[in-house]
């Protein structure tokens, strides 16, 4: 290292500085005490520099987040390096729903010569924690995020100092200069209404997947408007909350059919749920869809192999990745203070199967 360059890395270490620790002023010289290195090595893993330990990176990254330390960015763009890297923070990552869209982003992001860095988070608390050691330790160059449960403000959590782009998928939030990807759930629920109605059904039931689930919540919204427009019986209450899993729709099936008057067709908000009915009908020795139509939400790789083959919602699940891939690379090219909000509303298609009592089509 020539002198030129150990007097920038002095001055970056000076001006690298926090004013978030307690009432106090954090410092790099904070971080490097605790941590029992020097400024300098807490500089390299600030800048995601290759000359680090892999031990030593992990125990300054570690003093970083307990400290809540951030740094001026202003002074580390001299140095850091892009990684090629884009965070993903979903709830499961391994569950086929959400491991499709990863496919998705992985399949352009790696086309166009980057990499992902996949974490989940179930909660708040975990999902501040992920984005923290992802920023802070200057690991990644964009975050996409799948947070249903997210809603309002309460998306956006990366400190604005960083200005690396968001991207999020099916969360309900207010996050400036983010791009958000959306699906048309209130339509394709509307609709789906609107075609059990044509069919004759008049009391049509509605398990639902989760209060704080976005996709949820506007599946929801589309079946109790679907039921107004089409005069669906309203007096009635046919609603019971299920969990999205294959045993929470075999239950609430078992108590929709213990009311009075029963519903004659079932509108699950996912095909887990609507596979779980089915089977709850067979239990009963009901017919489907002679004794009870059931339709599902997502059209998963086993919805057309049920017995009957359920009628669903398709959601393009890759395409959705692909998408939020699209949308991360465009803003990763554009400075931060030229990005927009942008909001994405990917249309959904009806599959119509026997489990209706209409014949395979598409609407």
């Amino acid at each position: 290292m020539n002198i030129f360059e150990c007097n920038r890395l002095h001055i970056l270490n000076k001006e690298t500085i926090s004013p978030t620790y307690g009432d106090q002023m954090t410092t790099i010289s904070d971080v490097a005490n605790k941590a029992k290195v020097s400024t300098a090595t807490v500089s390299r893993v600030l800048n995601n520099s290759d000359k680090v330990r892999p031990l030593t990176r992990d125990r300054v990254n570690a003093v970083i987040q307990e400290l809540n330390f951030v740094p001026n960015v202003n002074a580390l763009g001299l140095q850091r390096k892009k990684t090629k890297t884009v965070g993903l923070i979903f709830p499961d990552a391994s569950a086929y729903y959400f491991a499709e869209i990863i496919q998705g982003i992985n399949r352009h992001l790696s086309q166009n010569e980057h990499q992902i860095l996949i974490s989940s988070a179930h909660d708040e608390e975990e999902e501040v924690k992920i984005i923290n050691g992802f920023v802070r330790g200057g690991r990644i160059d964009g975050l996409i995020m799948m947070m249903p449960s997210a809603n309002g403000n309460n998306g956006l959590r990366i400190p604005s100092t960083y200005k690396i782009p968001e991207v999020f998928i099916s969360c309900d939030i207010n996050a400036p200069r983010a791009t958000t990807i959306l699906l048309d759930n209130y339509n394709a629920a509307r609709e789906m209404i609107q075609h059990l109605s044509k069919l004759g059904h008049k009391r049509i039931a509605f398990i639902h997947g989760g209060e704080h689930n976005y996709d949820a919540r506007e599946r929801y919204r589309g079946y109790v408007d679907g039921r107004k427009i089409y005069q669906a019986d309203e007096d009635v209450n046919l609603e019971v909350m299920g969990n999205f899993t294959e045993s929470s729709g075999f239950q609430a099936t078992l108590e929709l059919m213990k009311r009075n008057p029963k519903p004659t067709a079932i509108f699950a908000a996912n095909d887990a749920m609507a596979i779980g009915a089915i089977e709850a009908a067979r239990a009963l020795k009901l017919k489907v869809p002679s004794d009870l139509a059931i339709v599902g939400f997502d059209d998963i790789s086993s919805a057309a192999y049920m017995d009957p083959a359920l009628t669903t919602v398709h959601v393009p699940l890759r395409r959705l990745g692909h998408l939020a891939a699209e949308a991360m690379l465009k803003n990763l090219k554009t400075d931060s203070l030229e990005r927009t909000t942008e909001k994405i509303i990917i249309p959904l298609q009806h599959i119509i199967r026997r489990s209706c009592g209409s014949e395979q089509t598409a609407i």
